[in-house]
């Protein structure tokens, strides 16, 4: 029987079981898909993403395989105006990144099975989740555990099979298609905005540049009748003609004109959720990774702490949940007002101040951590 068996290896599953695991827990991770494999992702690593890579022994791994090295501020250009947003910097493209996450989940201990899917929910008779049923290469099987984690992603199984309840919900606002492009010079993180429109630019693995652009939710079909014109004004819109038209596609158009807003309860008898699966927002801000990495560690120290006897159950996972809804609320909110495409300059100078204070924060805490063997 295992401590945990997590549905989903990406993002918010493998850092899950490698932080439980590292604290020697019995996990299994599960994913149909092998490893790499590419997802649909603008996948920057911004806000503290690039600091959990780094606090977890990964990020020089990450910046070696994905070629590009870590810059020190993202730039957002809005209103003829530049705003520098501190902090550290990368993009790497998800088959990059996903594989890492994978190999430090099985270097740390955890059973990691690859092309296995999940097509059902044990329980016991008072309802109660206690493992689940696999399916791989034909054959299938049952694996128990104390904690079932959901970490697969916005359209999440073990979220639809126990019904988890959505809260604070709000429409999908805008609409994206993005790919890969050649010769398109660029060193950090770029977002321009214009009325209506959203160009994002991120430096990525081999050599290439992600470019996304983002329009209304209502403007989807017109936009993917002409996705070369759209993108082609658009990039003129916010001035970036000239380096668009030295730019070469290397890859196929992704889109998705559905791009929901919510939070879901993260837990309830014998299961739980992270990353996706429990939270999304609009990707106008790229958060979405660095959300996943944060609420893997949230919730591996419940579960730490519940696995240890330390907290019951339900305390434990209640604590969690209110801290992901209160680090994540001030950001989920500015999200929604941005993913309206009606950017300001007062948006983007609420973007600065909130990542300046986070980097003073770390810092105190950095000092903080330094001061204690001395006192002690």
């Amino acid at each position: 029987m295992y401590d945990a068996i997590i549905v989903g290896a990406r993002c918010g599953g493998s850092p899950t079981a490698m932080n439980l695991a590292r604290r020697q827990h019995r996990v299994l991770v599960v994913d149909r898909a092998t490893f790499p494999r590419d997802t649909l992702s603008t996948h920057a690593l911004t806000g503290d993403a690039a600091d959990r890579l780094k606090a977890w022994g990964l990020l020089d791994r990450v910046v070696a395989a994905d070629g590009r090295g870590v810059t020190d501020h993202a730039a957002y250009h809005c209103a003829g105006r530049e705003f520098r947003i501190p902090g550290l910097f990368l993009a790497p493209r998800r088959t990059v990144l996903d594989k890492i996450l994978v190999d430090a989940a099985r270097a740390s201990g955890a059973e990691v099975r690859e092309g296995c899917s999940v097509i059902g929910l044990l329980r016991d008779p008072s309802g109660r989740v206690t493992g689940v049923t696999l399916q791989r290469d034909g054959s299938l099987s049952t694996e128990e555990a104390r904690v079932v984690v959901g970490a697969d992603g916005r359209n999440s199984f073990v979220a639809r099979e126990v019904g988890a309840e959505v809260y604070n919900e709000k429409p999908p606002m805008a609409c994206a298609y993005y790919s890969y492009f050649e010769n398109f010079p660029i060193s950090t993180v770029e977002v321009h905005y214009a009325p209506g429109t959203a160009c994002i630019c991120l430096p990525t693995s081999n050599g290439q540049a992600c470019l996304a652009v983002m329009r209304h939710r209502d403007q989807f079909q017109v936009f993917r009748a002409d996705i070369d014109g759209g993108f082609q004004r658009a990039f003129e819109q916010v001035g970036l003609a000239d380096r668009y038209a030295s730019a070469r596609r290397a890859e196929e158009w992704r889109g998705a004109a559905d791009l929901p807003n919510y939070y879901r309860k993260p837990f309830g008898p014998g299961w739980t959720l992270v990353g996706d699966a429990g939270f999304l927002k609009d990707p106008v801000l790229g958060q979405g990774v660095n959300d996943a990495f944060r609420d893997a560690d949230l919730l591996s120290s419940a579960l730490d702490s519940v696995f240890r006897g330390e907290q019951d159950f339900d305390t434990a996972l209640s604590n969690y949940q209110q801290e992901r809804d209160r680090v994540s609320g001030s950001t989920y909110a500015l999200t929604h007002e941005l993913s309206k495409l009606q950017v300001t300059p007062e948006h983007l100078e609420s973007l600065q101040a909130a990542a300046e204070a986070r980097i003073k924060r770390v810092q105190a805490a950095a000092a903080s951590a330094r001061k204690e063997p001395a006192e002690a």
